[in-house]
């Protein structure tokens, strides 16, 4: 789906009650190259939300097969529209291709992060 420099995990602000909700939203996949759905998980406010647009592979086509970026809006749009953030606790749902892709701020989570050693410091007593 994606090459390995890019993300498919993201950061966006949603509709809550009275003030909007930070989501971390990242494609699963069934492999390499077969997204299985977008994860929606909140921290923020009364506890943990989390929920699932599930897709079938193999009826994706075009940006949405290549492009984790491209499912991620249409899994937000389909979120937005239908109010699956306050459903959270309904289960998982099925992605509808004919949403409108969302076209807020996604902010991009671990793209090109390397895997360095961390920095150790050094303490003075």
């Amino acid at each position: 789906m994606n090459n390995v420099a890019a993300s498919s995990s993201f950061l966006c602000t949603l509709p809550g009650q009275g003030k909007d909700i930070a989501y971390h939203v990242a494609v699963s996949f069934l492999d390499a190259s077969h997204p299985a759905g977008v994860l929606f998980t909140s921290f923020v406010g009364d506890g943990r939300r989390s929920f699932g647009v599930l897709t079938d592979a193999g009826s994706l086509q075009g940006a949405l097969a290549s492009s984790s970026e491209a499912l991620c809006r249409l899994a937000i749009g389909q979120a937005v529209r239908d109010h699956l953030y306050d459903k959270a606790r309904e289960g998982d749902y099925v992605l509808d291709p004919d949403a409108e892709p969302w076209q807020g701020e996604l902010k991009p989570v671990g793209a090109g992060v390397r895997a360095n050693r961390p920095r150790q410091q050094r303490f003075q007593s």
